[in-house]
């Protein structure tokens, strides 16, 4: 009996190896499909009895597309492509006297330094760790094609099949009902929480920042947009050190109305959405600090590329509710 427990064991391990090894290029694309049907779960479920489970989740993968994907690739390719014009163009920055400063720097350390080049490989360096992803995203078409249409396939059969992939989940789970229970209403807590509180209010804060840029008149807006969205994971000063800055600049370069114009916007209207719209939307069970969230982004994009920003906190908060829920039943394992 033993022997046959065992056999079954390392086979099945060394068969789901293979599939993870199969699986690895596109687990972003699964990750993501996982999180959308999360998310679209709820509509499919009202739809369902009206229209039939294949029909509403072809309508809601549809809708999908055409509402947010295919905008969030315009957005990706504006993003990538005003960074790479920011990297060319710092060398025409005329704001500050570079060649003064370094000559200031000198007068008092003794150091000479290059400000220019600096500043240049500073801004290069921090672009490709924010926006590397994306830019393979866009170079890799084909791998992109394979891993969309994969997702789109997992996320339709996770729709439709969802309540069958759900009871298998839980058979081949083994823990206690009991666990199961509390692992599984935690972790639909801190998915909520995330997606809602932190993911949707980032994004929100961050476009309508992106707003208020684009009226103020500050170049490359889409890709400081992008930042102000990562940014915006931070409570209170997220978005503030973009807009406010930025402010600073149009002063700076003698348009005192619209940096006065920015100033206000970001005041009052960004930050009415980042001190009233995350409180009521965080579930305060999810107990989950904002570094984590802002590590769970960054590290995300780093390793997903765009999509990473929703992928990244998501996994840290299912981490920690899986923690949680060990540590609470560490005594009856």
């Amino acid at each position: 009996m033993d022997t046959q427990k065992t056999f079954l064991a390392g086979t099945a391990a060394l068969l789901t190896l293979i599939s993870l090894t199969m699986l690895a290029p596109f687990l972003a694309y699964i990750l993501t499909a996982i999180i959308l049907a999360f998310v679209l779960r709820p509509l499919q479920i009202k739809l369902e009895p009206y229209i039939g489970g294949t029909i509403s989740s072809a309508l809601l993968i549809l809708a999908f597309i055409l509402i947010i994907a295919l905008p969030f690739a315009l957005a990706v390719g504006t993003v990538a492509t005003d960074a790479l014009e920011l990297v060319d163009e710092i060398e025409d920055i005329e704001v500050i006297d570079l060649g003064e400063l370094e000559q200031t720097i000198f007068d008092l350390t003794g150091q000479e330094i290059d400000l220019e080049s600096e500043l240049q490989e500073l801004l290069e360096r921090f672009t490709a760790v924010a926006v590397g992803g994306i830019s393979q995203i866009v170079g890799v078409i084909t791998s992109v094609a394979i891993g969309l249409l994969i997702m789109i396939f997992s996320l339709f059969y996770m729709l439709r099949d969802g309540d069958r992939l759900y009871n298998w989940i839980r058979s081949v789970t083994p823990v206690s009902e009991k666990i199961q229970k509390d692992l599984y209403s935690r972790a639909e807590i801190m998915t909520n929480a995330v997606l809602k509180g932190h993911v949707l209010v980032a994004i929100v804060e961050g476009l309508v920042g992106g707003l208020g840029l684009y009226l103020a008149g500050v170049p490359n807006f889409a890709f400081w947009t992008f930042i102000m969205i990562l940014l915006s994971f931070i409570p209170v000063v997220g978005a503030f050190l973009v807009w406010a800055p930025a402010s600073l600049y149009l002063f700076l370069i003698q348009q005192p109305v619209e940096g006065v114009f920015l100033f206000l916007y970001g005041a009052i209207i960004i930050s009415f959405i980042d001190n009233v719209m995350r409180p009521y939307l965080v579930d305060s069970r999810a107990e989950l600090h904002p570094a984590a969230i802002l590590i769970g982004v960054l590290g995300g994009v780093y390793v997903f590329g765009a999509i990473g920003l929703f992928i990244g906190p998501v996994i840290f908060g299912l981490t920690k509710a899986v923690l949680d829920v060990f540590n609470a039943n560490y005594k009856d394992l």
